[in-house]
């Protein structure tokens, strides 16, 4: 077993046990993140960075994967440990301008050699010596090009696994598939959502959207270029603003919860912020369930307003017949939002899609139950599967009689948000 390295910027450590976590352990990749970080104590810069590292690497893997292929005689016979510090490294060469090559060498060798006991550091050296050597010509999509099918072209260069570009092409026509692949190797717009259920500061509002990095307003909720530190938070109270997908929001107005009626039950209410939005909204009462205690326990403090319970969405429906209004924001898999979670297409496989598609099924039929006639249910997923989406939509209406539909969205391949949702409508008839 390698001893720790004692000499690893703390940064660097942070990041490749979060990335381990992740990619070796099945860890949601925030999840380790703010476990990694609470425990280490890093803040400021060197959370940053170590945030950095994480998000960009997961985010173009592909790109770090394929250099070193080109560079390492057996890319399988370097230790994973070792192979992941390689990874990171190759990452801060080709795209960090502002790391120093030499120091992205000097930290990687030196804990490959901690790891192998001496034994690879020569090759490291050499590889990231080369791979720094390559920083230009790897940034251009020629490079992923070389001998080459099409499909195994597009997966290299927009870091995506196979299966999942010829998902988007064939579902959506290369030019739609190509959108989507740019997007999700870019981080995404940052969302966020002021809470109009409590006091708001006077301006607050307007100057957010003066914010010279602000691409987009819908009412409570704001869209800013990713990076972006609104001046305007410096001064906002806490428990006003909160962190939001742009393109989430959109997804949900887009179906006109400003006309339903309450009873309304947020049914995979998660976090809350689609609770948060219903309540300001003026809806009431507004109900809310999830599965996992610790959420509805922390949803049950912060929103003191909603009904809050643990439930399972695709148990029996515990509100039969009473509810006016319904959301279920589906579990699904993740294929839209692959630009805020990139961890999530290094570990999907195909076979996935079909076990969830059955649990969205499931949950749909049981909680359609709980909606009184003339009621709205109101279903969103963050994903690029038509399976999910169209099909899913498609096979619920065949086999629900007195399911009428009503509205659709899907985030236009477009977008500035780098995030892609998809949402529907139907009323139970009277």
């Amino acid at each position: 077993m390698a001893r720790p390295d004692k000499s690893l910027p703390a940064a660097r450590a942070a990041a490749l046990e979060c990335l381990s976590r992740t990619l070796f352990k099945a860890t949601d990749l925030q999840a380790a993140l703010d476990s990694v970080l609470s425990r280490s104590g890093l803040a400021g810069r060197d959370a940053r960075l170590a945030t950095e590292l994480c998000y960009g690497f997961l985010r173009l893997k592909g790109r770090v994967d394929h250099v070193l292929s080109r560079l390492l005689r057996d890319p399988a016979a370097v230790p994973r440990a070792a192979s992941l510090a390689l990874g990171l490294a190759v990452y801060e060469l080709l795209f960090l301008d502002r790391v120093p090559a030499y120091a992205s060498v000097s930290w990687a060798v030196e804990h490959v050699k901690t790891l192998t006991r001496g034994r690879l550091a020569g090759l490291a050296n050499a590889v990231l010596r080369r791979a720094a050597d390559l920083a230009a010509e790897a940034r251009e999509p020629e490079f992923y090009r070389a001998g080459a099918s099409e499909t195994a072209f597009l997966s290299r260069y927009y870091s995506c696994p196979e299966w999942i570009v010829r998902l988007w092409v064939e579902s959506f026509g290369r030019e739609t598939a190509e959108a989507c692949l740019a997007a999700q190797c870019r981080p995404p717009a940052l969302g966020l959502w002021l809470d109009m259920s409590g006091p708001v500061p006077d301006g607050l509002a307007a100057d957010l959207a003066r914010d010279p990095d602000c691409l987009e307003r819908s009412g409570a909720a704001f869209a800013f270029a990713p990076g972006s530190r609104p001046r305007a938070l410096e001064a906002a109270p806490a428990g006003v603003v909160f962190r939001q997908s742009f393109a989430a929001h959109q997804a949900l107005v887009a179906l006109g919860p400003e006309r339903w009626q309450g009873p309304v039950w947020d049914a995979c209410c998660g976090r809350g912020n689609k609770t948060r939005l219903l309540l300001g909204l003026g809806l009431d009462p507004v109900l809310a369930s999830d599965p996992h205690p610790e959420r509805v326990r922390a949803l049950g403090r912060e929103v003191p307003k909603a009904l809050v319970f643990r439930a399972r969405a695709d148990a029996a429906a515990p509100l039969s017949g009473q509810v006016r209004s319904l959301v279920l924001d589906l579990p699904c898999s993740g294929l839209g939002v692959l630009s805020r979670r990139p961890d999530i297409k290094w570990k999907r496989r195909p076979r996935d899609l079909r076990g969830l598609v059955a649990l969205q099924s499931r949950i749909l039929d049981n909680c359609w139950t709980a909606l009184a006639p003339g009621g709205v249910m109101a279903v969103l997923t963050c994903t690029l599967n038509p399976g999910e989406n169209q099909s899913l939509r498609a096979g619920f209406l065949e086999r629900t009689p007195d399911a009428a539909p009503e509205r659709t969205f899907a985030t236009p391949p477009d977008t500035r948000l780098g995030e892609f949702f998809y949402s529907w409508l139907a009323r139970r008839r009277g």
